[in-house]
């Protein structure tokens, strides 16, 4: 597999993000954080979190649309996927990421399976699954794919085995919300979500926001008050601090510290 140079884009401090009619920038920094997309709308959405973490962090984002449109294509994750998956995370590692986040939660799982030494890949759903499976409520994910159950499931699971805790998970599907987001109506995929969440979501629940890309629909149901989780912010905030240790370790071992 092969980059290709617009769908590559590396953020540095101050650097703006281009819009969509302008050129794709090409600069791979060393010691970067890197996040593996399965979509261009991504983009400036992450960009946007990791400033208001820490702008001094060098970003690179890599947009894999195939990736995603193969599994959903294949109704799963094929052996395929998983090589090509795995060249992606490789590369990025290979060019200086020192953590690299799939955003994509049908193949957040894949990525993280992938050994690269001297980096870290890790899937952006795991803090937020972790927070779900800690609050002991009974969990709705909601996902407009369903190709998202099945990994966003064992995750929560594995969350629960380790913990040693037992869930209580309910699948809800938002059937007609993925056209919206494919056709780039972002405030009807939201608006879609939300109604679905309000017509299924009971007082003592706990919504789980499967795909990033759902991130704004969580506003639309603050009235509910029950807690809706979404990965963006907190997957964004976990990357950043494993960041900051690895490149701290980094410089330690460089000065020949202990």
């Amino acid at each position: 597999m092969t980059f290709q140079q617009r769908d590559v884009l590396a953020v540095h401090p101050r650097t703006r993000v281009p819009r969509a009619s302008e050129p794709w920038t090409f600069r791979t920094p060393r010691n970067m954080l890197a996040f593996l997309h399965t979509a261009h709308v991504h983009v400036e959405t992450f960009s946007r979190l990791v400033q208001d973490v820490d702008h001094a962090i060098p970003v690179r984002h890599e947009v894999q649309e195939s990736l995603l449109a193969d599994a959903l294509a294949a109704g799963g994750i094929t052996d395929g996927i998983r090589s090509a998956t795995a060249t992606v995370v490789q590369a990025l590692a290979n060019e200086g990421a020192r953590v690299i986040v799939c955003t994509c939660s049908t193949l957040g799982g894949v990525a993280e399976a992938v050994a690269v030494s001297d980096c870290l890949v890790m899937r952006i759903d795991r803090p937020m699954a972790e927070q779900a499976v800690a609050s002991g409520r009974r969990i709705l994910v909601v996902a407009a794919l369903q190709s998202t159950f099945q990994p966003t499931g064992a995750l929560l699971r594995q969350i629960a085995s380790d913990a040693g805790r037992s869930i209580d998970v309910v699948e809800v599907l938002c059937g007609r919300a993925w056209r919206l987001f494919e056709r780039g109506d972002s405030p009807g995929y939201a608006g879609e979500i939300a109604r679905t969440i309000e017509a299924t979501a009971l007082p003592g629940d706990l919504v789980l926001l499967a795909q990033a890309s759902m991130a704004p629909a969580a506003e639309l149901v603050r009235h509910l008050g029950i807690p809706v989780l979404s990965s963006s912010r907190s997957g964004v905030e976990a990357a950043v601090s494993r960041y900051r240790s690895r490149t701290q370790l980094d410089a330690t071992q460089l000065r020949g510290e202990p």
